[in-house]
């Protein structure tokens, strides 16, 4: 339509197995230890390769730091999720989903958390179905609120479109219209799913990241479909 706004973007950035504190970890290591052990530079990244491998061999080998917890030499190659969100579908659901990626709703009155999906984890990550996170408040899928602090209704143009691709983003519910914080992210088409959530996004940058994330899911139908990982949202925005 003629002067329809352009749908908004946002970005999810997604820390895998802590990834990022195992790197944070060896750059702490290297600026500490740089004129014990001789590296050319206090700098991690500016290591060679051969005296990056040389890190791992005397980080393992150090007393003081190997009970530290492991490393990574190399920062993740890929972490960014780039979403279209379907403002003109599901208003309520993209306000709500881009308050959150910015953090800018203070704290719950109900759970004390910020409204904020910055250090949340997807708590069910299940292969050939779904990452859902988005629990602020417990990470376990027991909680979460919309940004106005109650759950929201179920919007009828959202409902109608389908979860029929891979990187559909879609709202997690209790049933009819209860709407809160928490969402999924589609590995592939789940038709039983359609008419029930909120379709309000989709992926459309970032398919290795996805990729990724699959890749540490765990079966259906599991005690807990906790990813073998955790998967983390590091950081998040409005593009």
């Amino acid at each position: 339509s003629t002067g329809a706004m352009p749908n908004s973007r946002v970005f999810l950035d997604i820390d895998l197995d802590s990834h990022r504190e195992k790197y944070a970890r060896a750059a702490a290591f290297v600026e500490a230890t740089d004129l014990r052990y001789g590296f050319s530079s206090k700098e991690l990244a500016e290591l060679g390769g051969g005296e990056k491998q040389r890190v791992l061999e005397l980080y393992a080998d150090d007393f003081d730091w190997s009970g530290k917890g492991p490393i990574a030499i190399e920062p993740a190659t890929e972490e960014r999720l780039t979403i279209e969100l379907f403002d003109d579908k599901a208003p309520l659901a993209v306000e709500n989903f881009k308050s959150m990626c910015v953090g800018d709703k203070g704290m719950s009155k109900n759970c004390g958390v910020v409204y904020h999906y910055k250090n949340v984890k997807f708590h069910r990550v299940v292969k050939g179905f779904m990452a859902q996170g988005g629990d602020f408040a417990m990470q376990n899928g027991s909680g979460g609120e919309s940004v106005w602090g109650k759950k929201f209704k179920d919007e009828k143009d959202g409902l109608k479109l389908r979860h029929d691709a891979r990187g559909t983003l879609s709202m997690g519910n209790t049933g009819k219209n209860s709407n809160g914080s928490q969402f999924f992210i589609t590995f592939g088409p789940c038709k039983a799913l359609d008419g029930k959530h909120v379709v309000f996004g989709k992926v459309i940058d970032g398919f290795g990241v996805l990729d990724k994330i699959e890749a540490v899911s765990v079966p259906p139908g599991g005690i807990s479909e906790e990813p073998s990982v955790p998967v983390v949202i590091a950081d998040c925005g409005v593009l």
